[in-house]
């Protein structure tokens, strides 16, 4: 069974009822709450699947884990606000150790405002780190919106989180380029632009790119019942990335987002606005399915990706 399968079951137990707007399909909760949607996300990094002590530093440790969570947030245009973390361990962590992972979280919540409130610690046969997050926004955004004819943007150049697990196979960590480097291990949530997009209605749907591209365009697509085709000449490959890594690699913590054309020129200003370049790669289209062009051809595309299920 795949995780994608797994998930499907797991799916029909969930509530989306009432105030419950979206759980289905979706890596944060929206629970309607007064006047405003709260936001619920919880994300975990297991020793030997997400990450090695023999290239990751507890205070890269810590700011990762936060960052992934927070890139959740972000996918729904919110604001983060609160944390709660769990730690596993099958012993004691020393002070220095302690110290450098609490400062790493700490700096990248505190960078957008959220603080850290609570949590558990417990025994357990390896280690672990569970954060989840609390936030908000007024105009939530999830996978569910996009619409044929709309366009398809990611906010930042991909693939090179993967590079960084190939080239540490063979290169010392600080002979490894530093955009892969921190692309990897101090990644960027894009916090901000996501709730630029809320704020001014400008994306009709999104979620971040954690597992792959051609996975999480998947994702979106299904929940939006939409098909998309992508352009590989756009496809914003970073430097020193093959084209598979920036298609099916993972963790790049890009937001990935549909636009509808009348609303190009908003996002252009949001991008001078922000300082920020965001990439067009494709279009929505009504026939379901992940199409790759080509100059040659036209194609359908396996989305692959990251799969907790198979990656042993």
């Amino acid at each position: 069974m795949t995780e994608v399968e797994w998930l499907e079951i797991v799916e029909t137990f969930l509530d989306e009822k009432h105030e419950v707007i979206n759980t289905k399909n979706e890596d944060t909760a929206i629970i309607k709450f007064k006047d405003e949607f709260v936001l619920l996300t919880t994300d975990a990094i297991v020793e030997e699947v997400h990450f090695s002590f023999n290239y990751f530093s507890f205070y890269e440790l810590g700011w990762k884990l936060g960052a992934s969570n927070l890139s959740d947030i972000a996918a729904c245009g919110g604001e983060p606000l609160w944390a709660l973390l769990n730690v596993g361990s099958p012993k004691a962590f020393s002070e220095k150790e302690i110290n450098e992972f609490f400062t790493g979280l700490k700096d990248v919540l505190f960078k957008f405002n959220a603080k850290l409130v609570g949590g558990d610690t417990v025994y357990s046969p390896i280690n672990f780190f569970s954060l989840s997050v609390i936030g908000k926004t007024k105009n939530p955004i999830s996978r569910k919106g996009a619409s044929p004819g709309e366009l398809v943007f990611v906010s930042k150049k991909l693939g090179e989180s993967a590079a960084f697990l190939r080239l540490i196979k063979k290169l010392p960590k600080d002979e490894i380029p530093e955009n892969i480097r921190k692309a990897h291990l101090l990644p960027e949530p894009e916090v901000i632009l996501g709730k630029t997009l809320s704020e001014k209605r400008i994306a009709s749907a999104m979620m971040d790119v954690s597992d792959g591209l051609l996975i999480d365009l998947y994702r979106l697509c299904k929940a939006s019942k939409v098909g998309v085709i992508i352009y590989e000449e756009k496809i914003p490959i970073g430097e020193g990335v093959t084209l598979d890594e920036a298609l099916s690699g993972g963790e790049d913590f890009a937001l990935l987002f549909t636009v509808p054309k009348e609303k190009v020129e908003t996002l252009k200003s949001v991008e001078e606005e922000l300082k920020k370049e965001v990439h067009l790669i494709g279009e929505i289209i009504k026939d379901e399915g992940i199409f790759l062009k080509t100059k040659e051809k036209t194609c359908s595309i396996c989305p692959k990706g990251f799969d907790h299920f198979e990656f042993k």
